[in-house]
């Protein structure tokens, strides 16, 4: 009998529970056909309308997390304050779990003047994330997105009390501090989120990096981090911080004194002081970067630092005497007996082929002795098992000395093997851009082009650089001068000052100015006439020459250049701090768009006096 009724219900619940669905799928695409309709008015602008539909939406809860944005948007904008202020206590009630309404019942308080009130409902959010503490992040964002900062300052700091953690929601202070432009405070939190998980610190370094964009934020970032380090000298964290923030300001020693403390109690053997020095090398602060390998050379004979820090301790003084006009052969020979004693020392390996290739070229362009630098450079070239990298350069020197001596032809198989080995690769470019400027010399510009054109999309941006320079010179002078004569002289003569002919180039150069008067290419002869007498160390007359492409050439495209290295002559070689200070200020006004701004805002700020020491 049970069975028998229950087998007659069955159909029956399942037809009312088909009903029911039915009934409430159809009210859902009615309400979302409404939706779909209020938002195409809000879309056309037709307030009075959309308003109208909302408002009825609205006395459907379901409906709120759908309409809210548009909705509210419209009430306050015909100052409907009172059926705003309804409609969101309403929300908070319906879902009291989104904060969002919470905030924006605040904010809305304040926007009439009701602080009081605002305040009042502040307090209640308050508590509530107080008692759950997964809201308190949503709270805080949407209080930073209304811009009541100082509120969502508030939340954090309270829950700090009531979990009796001070070090809580550190990354997320570090962030509202950074909106608020709060850099003392928010570099407090982001060490102390960083002190959290060793991994935290390269992540705090990249905000950092973009937000400590002006030198005085840095200098104060590295006052804080000494005076945290004098407190708790044993924290590492402190000291591989100060030597990130003295590496942005280019304070290398300041970053190598830290790299060292670091190496010494951890027993490294000097290793995070090699990288200094090789940043310090890399950046052109030579005299620093001497003073790091030397440190290494003499303190750590024993282990595999020593190698490579012999090597670049000869390295910067090579480049000291190299930057130093007129080069005194005498210094480049004493360069050369110290490749040749670490040779000795070491022997000769994949850890000093480098050094060997270095002091071919010495022997090459500076002392003249080119059979003797063919013959190490094709030792190098054939040595076994020499890695690729070395080897490339090898045949990129060796390609470059048979231009000394007028041997083009082995150049430029020398310039394509390298070319097809290393076709990706920054030599496989290096070597292209040295064949476009074996063409240029020969004068076959339309080839030289060839390669340049594809130059120019490298990423390297130094071969690409190179690359648009010598491009835009052919293009400068081909345009207006069909006959291209100028620039085939030009050509020349660039070719007898790479092969060190320095007096024959500039009689060259002389007769171009007297027969190329007004012609496109006379900025490019005195650029290269003045580089001529900087190398001779005839710095009055170079900066005599660089002054007339300023003041006579004002719109050719060297301007900004001369401008700039008059600004380096007067600050490295004359000592004359104040022209020098004063041309990198004339830079920074006349020519804001020129590639040398960097540089010459850093230099001409550094003589100012505005970096710490």
């Amino acid at each position: 009998m049970w069975i028998t009724k229950t087998k007659h219900m069955l159909p029956r619940l399942f037809l009312l529970i088909c009903l029911y669905l039915t009934t409430i799928f159809t009210l859902l695409a009615q309400n979302n056909n409404q939706i779909a309709l209020a938002n195409e008015y809000y879309k056309q602008g037709e307030m009075d309308k959309a308003i109208t539909l909302y408002d009825e939406l609205a006395k459907d809860a379901r409906n709120i997390p759908f309409i809210h944005n548009n909705y509210l948007e419209i009430l306050i904008s015909k100052k409907e304050v009172k059926a705003a202020k309804n409609y969101l206590q309403r929300a908070q009630k319906t879902y009291p779990s989104n904060v969002r309404y919470d905030v924006e019942l605040i904010d809305l308080y304040f926007s009439v003047g009701d602080s009081a009130t605002a305040e009042n409902y502040f307090e209640e959010l308050a508590t509530k994330v107080s008692q759950q503490l997964g809201l308190l992040r949503n709270a805080a964002q949407y209080l930073m997105s209304k811009q009541h900062n100082a509120y969502a300052e508030e939340l954090y700091l309270r829950a700090r009390d009531i979990m009796r953690d001070p070090t809580a929601y550190a990354l997320q202070m570090g962030t509202l501090y950074r909106f608020m432009n709060e850099k003392d405070k928010m570099i407090r939190e982001y060490l102390i989120f960083a002190q959290e998980n060793p991994g935290n610190a390269r992540y705090v370094k990249n905000i950092l990096q973009n937000t400590l964009d002006a030198e005085e934020d840095l200098n104060s970032f590295i006052a804080l981090l000494m005076e945290r380090i004098q407190s708790d000298p044993d924290n590492q964290l402190y000291a591989d911080f100060l030597i990130w923030a003295n590496l942005q300001t280019k304070n290398f020693y300041g970053a190598f004194i830290q790299a060292r403390a670091i190496d010494k109690r951890a027993n490294l053997n000097g290793q995070n002081s090699m990288e200094i020095g090789h940043v310090a090398f890399e950046n052109e602060a030579y005299d620093v970067a001497q003073r790091i390998f030397k440190y290494i050379t003499e303190n750590f004979k024993d282990s595999r630092n020593y190698i490579y820090a012999k090597q670049m301790l000869i390295k910067c003084k090579e480049q000291l005497i190299k930057n130093s006009f007129p080069v005194d052969s005498a210094d480049i020979r004493n360069l050369v007996e110290e490749y040749n004693s670490l040779i000795a020392e070491i022997g000769l390996s994949n850890y000093t082929l480098d050094a060997y290739r270095e002091k071919a070229l010495l022997q090459a362009f500076y002392l003249n002795e080119r059979p003797e630098a063919i013959e190490v450079l094709k030792e190098i070239i054939a040595f076994p098992n020499a890695e690729k990298e070395v080897v490339g350069k090898a045949k990129l020197d060796l390609g470059d000395i048979y231009i000394l001596e007028n041997m083009p032809w082995e150049s430029v198989l020398l310039y394509y093997q390298v070319e097809k080995t290393q076709k990706n690769e920054e030599l496989g470019q290096l070597a292209k851009l040295k064949n476009a400027k074996l063409s240029f010399y020969k004068g076959d510009f339309s080839l030289a082009q060839e390669h340049l054109d594809i130059l120019k999309k490298t990423t390297r941006r130094e071969i690409a650089n190179d690359a648009m320079d010598l491009s835009i010179l052919i293009k400068n002078n081909t345009i207006l001068d069909s006959t291209q004569a100028a620039l085939n002289i030009y050509a020349k003569t660039d070719l007898l000052l790479y092969q060190n002919k320095k007096l024959q180039a500039l009689d060259t150069l002389n007769k171009m100015l007297e027969q190329y008067k007004e012609h496109p290419i006379e900025d490019e002869v005195l650029w290269l006439k003045a580089n001529i007498k900087k190398q001779l160390g005839d710095y009055d007359e170079a900066i005599t020459i660089l002054d007339r492409i300023v003041n006579e050439l004002p719109y050719d495209i060297l301007t900004d250049d001369a401008l700039f290295e008059m600004g380096l002559i007067y600050e490295e070689q004359l000592q004359d701090l104040e022209k020098a200070k004063a041309l990198y200020q004339q830079l920074l006004i006349d020519y804001p768009g020129s590639l040398f701004v960097a540089e010459a805002r850093k230099r001409f700020r550094k003589l100012r006096g505005d970096f710490i020491n």
